[in-house]
C-alpha cells in the first residue's frame, strides 16, 4: 500500500481543522435545535390536546351544573303549581252558580215568573240563615238555595217543584209558602221555595252530544 503523503502547509492544515470542527459544531447545534424544537412541539401538542380535554371536561360540568340548577328550579316550580292546584281544588266549588242557575232555568215553566235567586255556602245541612257562621276553618258541605217567584196557580208551582225534584242536582226541596198575589189585575200566586247542593259529591260533566 502506497502511503499518502500530505504536502499541505501547516497554516492550511490548521485552518481547514478549524474549519471541520466549526462544521462539526454547526452539525452538532442544528440536530440538537431540529431535536428541541420537536420535541417542544410534541410537548406543545400534548399540552395542548390536554388543555381542550380539560376545558371539554369543564364544560361538561358547568352543563351539567346548569341542568341541576334547571332541574332544581323545575322541581321548585313543580312544587308550587302542585300547591296552586290542590289550594284550587280545596277551594273549589264541584258545581258552579252558572250552573246552578242553568238548571234552575231550565226547569222554570214559560208561565213562572222568578224574582230572586240566592245561592249561599253552608257548613252543614239544615242550618238555619241567621245561624252565625265559625270565624274560621268552615268546612262548607252544601250550598243552600232560595227561590222565590210567581205562577198562575198551585199546579204551576207543583210542575216546578216537580222538575227540580227529577234534578239530581238538588235535594231537599221546601216549598216554604204559596200566597196569593197580584199581577196587574189578574190574580196569582207568589211562592218560595229552598233546596240544597251537596258540595261532597263529585259530579260529572256530560255534553249533549255524548249524551244518547
Amino acid at each position: 500500500m502506497i502511503p499518502l503523503i500530505d504536502l499541505t502547509p501547516e497554516s492550511c492544515r490548521r485552518r481547514l481543522g478549524r474549519r471541520r470542527q466549526i462544521q462539526m459544531w454547526i452539525s452538532v447545534y442544528t440536530v440538537a435545535i431540529t431535536i428541541l424544537v420537536t420535541v417542544t412541539a410534541v410537548i406543545s401538542m400534548t399540552q395542548q390536546r390536554r388543555q381542550r380535554n380539560v376545558d371539554y371536561l369543564m364544560s361538561q360540568v358547568q352543563l351539567d351544573a346548569d341542568q341541576q340548577r334547571q332541574a332544581v328550579k323545575l322541581h321548585h316550580d313543580i312544587d308550587h303549581y302542585s300547591t296552586v292546584v290542590a289550594r284550587y281544588q280545596r277551594l273549589a266549588w264541584p258545581v258552579t252558580i252558572g250552573e246552578v242557575i242553568s238548571l234552575i232555568g231550565d226547569e222554570t215553566p214559560t208561565n213562572i215568573t222568578l224574582t230572586s235567586i240566592s245561592v249561599t255556602p253552608r257548613a252543614r245541612s239544615g242550618q238555619t240563615q241567621r245561624r252565625r257562621q265559625p270565624a274560621a276553618g268552615i268546612d262548607y258541605a252544601v250550598m243552600y238555595v232560595e227561590i222565590a217567584g210567581i205562577a198562575p196557580g198551585d199546579m204551576d208551582v207543583a210542575s216546578f217543584v216537580s222538575g227540580l225534584q227529577d234534578r239530581p242536582l238538588f235535594s231537599s226541596i221546601v216549598v216554604d209558602y204559596v200566597r196569593k198575589a197580584k199581577m196587574g189585575e189578574y190574580s196569582a200566586r207568589e211562592f218560595g221555595l229552598t233546596c240544597e247542593i251537596n258540595l261532597k259529591t263529585r259530579y260529572v260533566r256530560v255534553d249533549e252530544e255524548e249524551t244518547p
